[in-house]
């Protein structure tokens, strides 16, 4: 049997660092290859370099900041942060906030017509209107596409009468140019045009769609693209089309009733095209023919001729169709 390489031969590799393989020959002695590579220490030294860490491309650090960035563009199909879409109170302690006055007569300090007060064990907010002098309380801002909730209620007057004028104009009269939802007691809910505004007709709800006096009345307004549907205690009322003008604030009356109101909401909706007259009718809805009002206003305003005041409507079959004439209007 061979015998594996000396101790003397093991000295002179481990000195010189060199790798050795030991083979057996045919004649049984050992043969010690060293193989040809002859690298310094200082040389290996040198060309040595640590690992490098693998980074995917695919997944890179994203910093805070970034994340909100991208977080706060998200958008709906319309293309508009969802965020303006979130639903805004109406009623605020300071009343100035978000609402202006219009009097027919000057208020006197010790008895305003609209004050902001807290009620129940809640504390919750309560506008109240006086009923007089006669007047309107309007937003600051204007709205064409949203849905309104609110509350309302007489607290003695069975037949109370109050409005909400929707797509009011900045005009100092008594009526604005507006879109007018009825909140007088028998007849809640029904829709029609004031001042100034036109609309394809006007529809009346049925009647006592409201609650008993000094019972909180629920009542949702729907504005899209020219087109107002009401609803009263869950209830359908009045619908209206081909509204103009079709944006402005929207105003609570003051029409000689004593009115509280309270959880005034408003919700931004997406902006949709304006309908047309003479487009698909409704299985639940007939069409019927209406005229449009003359308009009695500022000589400055266009007048229309009687050849210009017919036109196509729809309407509810449960609704009573009436000409769009001038309505709350003094002389």
């Amino acid at each position: 049997m061979s015998q594996g390489p000396s101790q003397f031969h093991l000295w002179v590799l481990k000195m010189t660092q060199l790798p050795i393989i030991w083979l057996k020959s045919r004649s049984g002695q050992g043969v010690i290859l060293a193989l040809t590579l002859i690298l310094s220490n200082s040389s290996i030294a040198q060309d040595a370099t640590p690992p490098q860490p693998l980074v995917s491309k695919a997944v890179q650090p994203i910093s805070q900041t970034t994340q909100a960035a991208q977080t706060s563009a998200v958008a709906d199909e319309s293309g508009l942060n969802k965020n303006e879409f979130e639903t805004i109170d109406l009623l605020t302690d300071d009343l100035t906030q978000r609402w202006k006055i219009f009097s027919s007569a000057p208020e006197t300090p010790d008895m305003p017509v609209w004050k902001i007060m807290r009620e129940g064990e809640d504390k919750e907010l309560i506008l109240i209107c006086s009923g007089q002098p006669k007047g309107f309380l309007y937003t600051t801002e204007t709205f064409s596409e949203f849905e309104l909730t609110l509350e309302w209620k007489y607290p003695k007057d069975p037949d109370g009468n109050s409005g909400v004028l929707v797509y009011t104009q900045d005009e100092p009269r008594i009526w604005p140019t507006s879109i007018q939802v009825q909140l007088h007691q028998p007849k809640a809910g029904s829709v029609f045009p004031s001042g100034d505004a036109m609309s394809d007709h006007s529809s009346e709800a049925e009647a006592d769609l409201a609650r008993p006096v000094d019972t909180w009345n629920e009542g949702r307004i729907v504005s899209q693209g020219g087109r107002l549907s009401v609803e009263v205690n869950g209830r359908k009322a009045g619908e209206v089309s081909g509204a103009k003008p079709s944006t402005g604030s929207i105003a609570l009356q003051c029409e000689g009733s004593l009115v509280h109101f309270r959880r005034i909401r408003l919700r931004k909706l997406p902006v949709v095209a304006p309908e047309k007259n003479g487009d698909a009718v409704p299985k639940n809805e007939t069409a019927a023919a209406c005229s449009e009002r003359v308009i009695l206003g500022s000589p400055s305003l266009p007048r229309w001729s009687s050849s210009e005041r017919s036109s196509r409507a729809t309407v509810r079959r449960n609704s009573k169709v009436t000409p769009t004439v001038s309505r709350n209007r003094l002389p």
